[in-house]
């Protein structure tokens, strides 16, 4: 019954997908995770593609905006509550050197030399800006934002604000968040349970 379950909703997903299409850019309800786990507060746009769909490791409540690419060819784990902006490329895999070393040779060798693959991880409840590009081995801690049109290599702490070409940290979000909570106290709890804890307001901030 589970596994006619997963293709019930395999079924309707791609269902969405193509009928969607004939109205033009929309978002997707819903997404079949490779493990048929149903996320029904998913929404992907019909004009996103996901290269290596069974290798993307994702988690509820994400956003993936229209005309992005997400390459999970090397793993690519996205946590729960991220939102990714519109025209956003996210890459495991970068050839920008063995096609170089190899040339006219690149397409026939299966096991190529300086073709660098990493896996990616976006942390929970973080945005990624519009245009902005992930390379391999990118790892981004939860909480975080990251700027339009930045270039993001490496790895980052929780909170962190990036932006830049490449990218580098600006700011920490629990400032803001800080400000904000004062401003609206009813929703410490659901910030608390992502979070783990709430930020503390800076001194003449409180």
């Amino acid at each position: 019954m589970k596994a006619l379950l997963k293709y019930w909703h395999i079924w309707m997903q791609n269902c969405k997908i193509v009928s969607s299409r004939i109205f033009g850019t929309r978002m997707v309800g819903g997404f079949v995770r490779g493990d048929g786990i149903f996320l029904s507060n998913t929404r992907i746009s019909n004009t996103s593609f996901i290269f290596s769909k069974n290798k993307l490791q994702i988690e509820d409540h994400v956003f993936i905006g229209h005309f992005s690419v997400l390459d999970a060819t090397y793993g690519l784990h996205i946590e729960e509550g991220c939102q990714i902006g519109f025209f956003t490329g996210i890459f495991t895999h970068s050839s920008h050197a063995a096609i170089r070393l190899y040339g006219r040779e690149y397409v026939n060798e299966s096991n190529k030399k300086s073709y660098f693959t990493a896996p990616i991880k976006i942390g929970k409840y973080s945005f990624i800006g519009a245009h902005a590009t992930l390379l391999p081995g990118t790892k981004i801690g939860k909480g975080s934002i990251v700027s339009a049109y930045s270039l993001v290599s490496g790895q980052y702490p929780d909170f962190a604000i990036l932006s830049g070409q490449p990218a580098q940290i600006i700011g920490d979000t629990r400032k803001m968040d800080a400000r904000l909570l004062t401003q609206h106290p009813e929703l410490a709890a659901h910030y608390a349970a992502w979070a783990g804890e709430l930020p503390r307001a800076e001194p003449g901030h409180g």
